[in-house]
C-alpha cells in the first residue's frame, strides 16, 4: 500500500475509534436493557418478514396470537369483555380443537375433532362439576356429573 492510501485509511480509523468512543456516548444506552416497554401492540416477525406473535391490547385486555409460518394462526390466549380468560389451539383449517376457559366461578377444559366439533369435555362450576362425551356429530353420549 502507497504512503498517501495507508495515510487516508489510518485517518478514517482514527476518526471512527474517536467517534464511538468519545463522542458518540450512546452507545451505552443501545446495550442497556429496558426495564418497561409500554405499546398498545408488539409484532414478532419471523426471517421472512411474517408475522408469528402478535401481543396487543383491546378494550376488554390483552391479547396474544401465535401464527405458524404460512401466517395461520394456531393459539391463542386472552381476555373476553366478560372479564374471562381463555387458550385456544387451532389446527391448520383454523378450527379449535382445543380450549380452556376460565370466569370467575368456572372453568372448561374442551377436545374438539379436526371439524371444530366437540369430543370430550370437563367443567368445573361453583359447587359442582362435570365430564362430557360426544359422538362425531358433536352430540351428547354421556356425562358424569
Amino acid at each position: 500500500m502507497k504512503a498517501p492510501e495507508r495515510i487516508f485509511l489510518y485517518s478514517v480509523l482514527a476518526i471512527l475509534v474517536f467517534y464511538v468512543f468519545l463522542v458518540d456516548d450512546n452507545v451505552e444506552s443501545k446495550v442497556a436493557i429496558q426495564e418497561e416497554i409500554r405499546a398498545r401492540s408488539i409484532s414478532i416477525v419471523n426471517d421472512t418478514g411474517q408475522v408469528v406473535v402478535n401481543l396487543y391490547a383491546n378494550e376488554d385486555g390483552g391479547v396474544v396470537f401465535i401464527s405458524n409460518k404460512a401466517g395461520a394462526r394456531v393459539a391463542l390466549m386472552g381476555a373476553s369483555k366478560d372479564g374471562d380468560g381463555g387458550i385456544g389451539v387451532y389446527n391448520k383449517a383454523g378450527n379449535t380443537v382445543a380450549g380452556i376457559v376460565v370466569s370467575e366461578d368456572s372453568g372448561f377444559i374442551g377436545v374438539r375433532n379436526k371439524a371444530g366439533t366437540p369430543i370430550a369435555g370437563i367443567a368445573a362450576y361453583e359447587n359442582d362439576g362435570m365430564i362430557a362425551v360426544y359422538n362425531k356429530q358433536g352430540d351428547l353420549i354421556g356425562s358424569l356429573p
